[in-house]
């Protein structure tokens, strides 16, 4: 079934490029997994989405896609969308906003026809724990993001944000913990894990801080910190929208 790119099917994130991002306070996230339809490419994927007429009343705080470089295991997707909204009560109000106006044509919007999305989202709380080091306007709209799933084993989502605030600036990168919500983790004790994503002003960037820490070696983990993390994912993020911050 053919999805589109109206806000409301929208979901990922984040990381677009405003002065948004340097607050910490807890936003919403709704997220999509999409297959890429033969024929095309994430080129044309990202073209398409960044094509789409966005409205006041549909549109959230960014929007973004990430497609896998380096991931674990075969997925069942090529492309995560997701959109970034300010609370709950924004979330319900665009997303309702984006099916009303789709109701009103024949349904077929955004990404049709270039990729299918799958209509089941997950929602994470998104809170933002290190801010950009180069300030707002400082991402490249094409950058390197790594993210990994942690286990709490008894700590708490402060203890995380506290973690992955200190990993982000050793990395100097804008730092995220998404945790909570709704969707997916089936049979997943509640508030029992997170996962932390750092998104690298550039490519270079990113290259460069990996040399760094290749060279100082690896960081000595914490005896008394329970949190255990899984191998890092590495993925290209396409800021969608909005654009040009």
């Amino acid at each position: 079934m053919r999805n589109s790119l109206v806000i409301s099917a929208a979901i990922v994130a984040l990381l677009g490029v405003s002065s948004a991002l340097a607050q910490t306070n807890v936003r919403v996230s709704r997220v999509r997994l999409c297959t890429i339809d033969p024929g095309y490419s994430i080129t044309d994927v990202v073209a398409t989405a960044r094509g789409f007429a966005w409205s006041e009343e549909t549109a959230p705080r960014f929007v973004m896609i990430r497609n896998g470089i380096a991931t674990g295991g075969a997925g069942q997707f090529d492309f995560i969308l997701e959109a970034v909204y300010s609370s709950y009560a924004d979330m319900v109000e665009k997303v309702g906003a984006g099916l009303r106006r789709r109701a009103a044509t024949d349904g077929r919007q955004g990404l049709d026809g270039v990729a299918t999305c799958t209509e089941n989202v997950l929602i994470r709380n998104t809170r933002i724990v290190a801010p950009s080091p180069g300030g707002p306007g400082s991402i490249q709209p094409l950058t390197a993001v790594t993210s990994t799933r942690c286990e709490l084993n008894g700590a708490t989502i402060d203890d995380a944000a506290t973690m992955a605030g200190r990993i982000a600036q050793n990395l100097g990168a804008l730092g995220r913990i998404r945790y909570g919500g709704y969707g997916g983790g089936q049979g997943v004790p509640i508030n029992s894990r997170f996962r932390m994503d750092f998104f690298s002003p550039s490519f270079a960037d990113f290259a460069s801080s990996r040399d760094r820490r290749n060279q100082t070696g690896p960081t000595a983990l914490d005896p008394n910190n329970p949190i255990s993390c899984a191998v890092p994912s590495l993925s290209a993020s396409y800021s969608i929208y909005p654009q040009g911050n």
